[in-house]
């Protein structure tokens, strides 16, 4: 039982650590999902009306 407290307590200090609290790494984890989710639905959209104008055959 202590040994297992003890690693929960290094992983929480580790993960503070590097990449900042949960909350930080959730934050910055929507903000990378919305952005690549924008480009990929700007690039769809630029694709499609390339195709509908003739510029891709």
């Amino acid at each position: 039982m202590k040994s297992d407290k003890t690693i929960n307590s290094n992983n929480t200090e580790r993960t503070t650590i590097e990449g900042g609290s949960k909350e930080a790494l959730n934050q910055k984890t929507s903000v990378q999902f919305l952005l690549s989710t924008a480009l990929v639905v700007l690039t769809i959209i630029l694709v499609s009306a390339s195709a509908y104008y003739g510029l891709i055959h």
